[in-house]
C-alpha cells in the first residue's frame, strides 16, 4: 500500500500506511533475546542452600556493606590502640615495649579509606584479609614483649575470630571461610617457626579452633541469608516493574526509562523512537466474547509485540488495551517498518471465543522519534499519542507516524 503524508503540526509531517501489505523494505536483522510473558515467581526461602554468588548479587552485596566495613576498619584501628590498656594490666613493665606496635594499628585507617576508593571488590577483600592478618603478628609481637602474654593472650585471639563478623560482610562466604583458615593456623605457624616462644599450642587449639569452625558456619549462614534476600528483593522488583497479565514492563516502570533515554540522548546524541500501540473496539471484544477472551488478546499483542522487539527495546503495557515500545537508536521510519510488522501479525491471528466462535482483531499504531540532529526537544509520548489518535481518526487498523521537519 502506498504511503502518505500531510502536514499536521509546524515542523511535523505525518505519514502513514495499513490495512493490507507491508512495505517491501526491512529493518536490519537484530539478534532477538528469549522473553516469556509471564510473571517470574517469588522464589521460596531456604536458609541453608548451596550459596552461588552470581555477579549481580556479589556487587550489590560489596555495595551494601561497603561503608559500613570502612567505618568498623577505622573503629578496629582505635580498638587495637586503645587495647595497650590491657597490656599495662597484664605487664605494666612490658607495655612500655608495646606502644609502638600497638600504634602500628592504625594503619587500619588507610584500610578504611581504601574502601572509598579503590572499586575492585577482588582487590579490597585481599588488602582486608591481608590487613587483619598482619594485625594478627603484630598481636603475637606483643604478646612476645608481655610477661606470661603468650598465656594470658590467647584469650585475645577471639577477637581476630569475630571480628570478621562485622568487617567482611561484603565479601563473599569464600573470602571469610579463607580468613578464618588463615588467621586461625598462622598462630601455629609462627610458633613452629620460632617468632612465638611459649605459644600453647594445646590450649590454643581447644579454644580457638571449635570457634573458627563455627565463625564459618555462621559466615556460610549470613551469606545464604543476604542471597535469599536479594532473591526475593529482585523478585519484587520485577514484579512491581511487570505487567501481572502479560509480563510485560507496566506504565510504573516504563515511564522512568522513557525520561532516562530522553535525558541520555542530551548527552550522547542518537535517535529514539517510541510506538503507541491500541486494540481496535477492544470494548466490543470484552462485550461480545468476555473478558478472559479480551485478556487473552492483549496477551497475544503482548507476545507479538516482544518478538518483533529488539532485546535495546523495552515494550510496556501503559493501561487496558493500549501498550508502547521505546526504541533507542532508531528513527521512525525504522520503528515504523516494526510497527507495520506487529500490525500484520496481529490482523492474522485467529482468536477463538467460548462456544467455537473465531475472530479477527486489528490494532492502530502511532510512532514518533527524537531525532538526534533535531535541537528542539520532543514530547515523545504527546507526539506518539497524537500519531495513535491520527491512526483512529482515519480508519483504525494502520501505522501512522509523524516526522520531525
Amino acid at each position: 500500500m502506498a504511503q502518505h503524508a500531510m502536514t499536521t503540526h509546524p515542523g511535523e509531517v505525518v505519514f502513514g500506511f495499513g490495512g493490507g501489505a507491508s512495505p517491501h523494505y526491512e529493518l536490519p536483522k537484530v539478534k532477538r533475546a528469549k522473553k516469556t510473558a509471564r510473571l517470574t515467581p517469588l522464589p521460596k526461602a531456604d536458609p541453608l542452600v548451596m550459596i552461588d554468588e552470581p555477579l549481580d548479587l556479589a556487587s550489590k552485596k560489596f555495595e551494601d556493606y561497603r561503608a559500613f566495613t570502612a567505618i568498623m576498619f577505622g573503629l578496629s584501628a582505635f580498638l587495637g590502640v586503645g587495647l595497650w590498656v590491657w597490656d599495662f594490666v597484664t605487664d605494666p613493665v612490658g607495655a612500655e615495649q608495646t606502644i609502638g606496635l600497638r600504634t602500628l594499628f592504625f594503619a587500619m585507617l588507610v584500610v578504611a579509606f581504601a574502601f572509598r576508593y579503590v572499586r575492585s571488590r577482588d582487590a579490597l577483600a585481599f588488602i582486608a584479609v591481608a590487613a587483619f592478618l598482619v594485625g594478627e603478628v603484630l598481636f603475637i609481637f606483643i604478646l612476645n614483649r608481655l610477661n606470661t602474654g603468650m598465656v594470658y593472650g590467647i584469650a585475645g585471639f577471639m577477637f581476630f575470630m569475630f571480628m570478621p563478623l562485622m568487617l567482611f560482610r561484603c565479601f563473599s562466604w569464600e573470602v571469610n571461610a579463607l580468613y578464618t583458615v588463615l588467621a586461625a593456623v598462622l598462630p601455629h605457624g609462627m610458633a613452629v617457626l620460632g617468632f612465638a616462644p611459649g605459644f600453647q599450642h594445646n590450649h590454643y587449639a581447644v579454644l580457638i579452633w571449635p570457634t573458627a569452625a563455627l565463625m564459618i558456619v555462621v559466615h556460610y549462614v549470613f551469606s545464604n541469608g543476604y542471597a535469599q534476600r536479594f532473591a526475593l528483593e529482585t523478585a519484587l522488583q520485577l514484579a512491581s516493574n511487570t505487567d501481572a497479565l502479560t509480563g510485560v514492563s507496566n506504565r510504573r516502570h516504563f515511564m522512568p526509562r522513557l525520561r532516562q533515554e530522553v535525558l541520555r540522548r542530551k548527552r550522547m546524541p542518537q535517535n529514539v523512537a517510541l510506538m503507541m500501540l491500541d486494540i481496535d473496539f477492544f470494548k466490543k471484544v470484552n462485550d461480545s466474547y468476555g473478558h478472559a477472551t479480551g485478556d487473552d488478546v492483549i496477551c497475544k499483542l503482548a507476545e507479538i509485540c516482544q518478538q518483533a522487539s529488539r532485546e535495546t527495546d523495552l515494550v510496556a503495557r501503559l493501561g487496558g488495551e493500549e501498550f508502547a515500545i521505546l526504541m533507542p537508536g532508531t528513527d521512525v521510519e525504522q520503528a515504523s517498518i516494526l510497527a507495520e510488522r506487529i500490525r500484520t501479525a496481529f490482523e492474522a491471528i485467529n482468536f477463538r471465543a467460548p462456544g467455537g466462535v473465531v475472530f479477527r482483531a486489528t490494532v492502530s499504531i502511532g510512532v514518533a522519534e527524537q531525532h538526534a540532529l533535531c535541537r528542539a526537544q520532543v514530547d515523545l509520548l504527546a507526539v506518539s499519542d497524537r500519531a495513535l489518535y491520527q491512526a483512529k481518526q482515519t480508519g483504525r487498523n494502520q501505522v501512522v507516524w509523524i516526522k520531525n521537519s
